[in-house]
């Protein structure tokens, strides 16, 4: 994969899976990444200052690289085989506040802050139109939140921890931004990925 392909037509993702050869990123990084068959990883894209997921998009090294470097997510568009700066169309941007890889090396977390909607549907977040009914125990429930800190999930919402930001009073649920966006006749057009 040339490390500087160009915006118009870009080069298919590295189909090598784990190799970093030819990659535009610093060695050592380009060898911690576990790509998945088609040279990818995923990127989950989270407000950085409410800890809301955004959205989901895909990376390759080339992709990873311009995000790095530009402060605007640049993701690998699966559909159209091509490159793809968030915003660029719909002006609805993601500027990168930090970009973290996970303890096995294969998915991202990119924290950025969201300029209007994140999904290409208008929604303010990809997940906001289809939550799904959660059957679980109560108490298998309460028991799984507690954790460490024995907050549970109503205290993790009322101070803001990442595990509950962004879904007020439960999961699934729109944030008062999302209903706000909503009735701001927020439109986004953005690609879909």
């Amino acid at each position: 994969m040339p490390s500087t392909p160009s915006p118009q037509q870009p080069p298919p993702p590295d189909t090598g899976g784990t190799s970093g050869a030819g990659s535009p990123l610093d060695p050592a990084l380009a060898a911690r990444l576990k790509r998945n068959a088609d040279g990818l990883l995923p990127a989950v894209a989270q407000q950085y200052d409410t800890g809301e997921v955004l959205m989901l998009g895909w990376m390759d090294d080339e992709a990873l690289h311009r995000t790095l470097t530009t402060g605007r997510c640049t993701y690998w568009s699966r559909s159209r085989g091509e490159y793809w700066v968030k915003g660029d169309t719909s002006g609805h941007f993601q500027h990168v506040k930090s970009v973290a890889l996970d303890c096995d090396g294969d998915t991202l977390l990119v924290r950025v802050d969201q300029i209007g909607a994140a999904c290409h549907t208008g929604d303010r977040t990809c997940f906001d139109a289809d939550p799904l009914p959660v059957s679980a125990p109560a108490d298998t429930a309460d028991t799984a939140d507690t954790g460490a800190g024995g907050a549970g999930a109503a205290g993790a919402r009322t101070t803001g921890d990442t595990a509950g930001a962004g879904t007020g009073s439960g999961a699934g649920q729109p944030t008062e931004d999302a209903a706000r966006h909503r009735a701001e006749g927020v439109d986004a057009t953005e690609e879909r990925a």
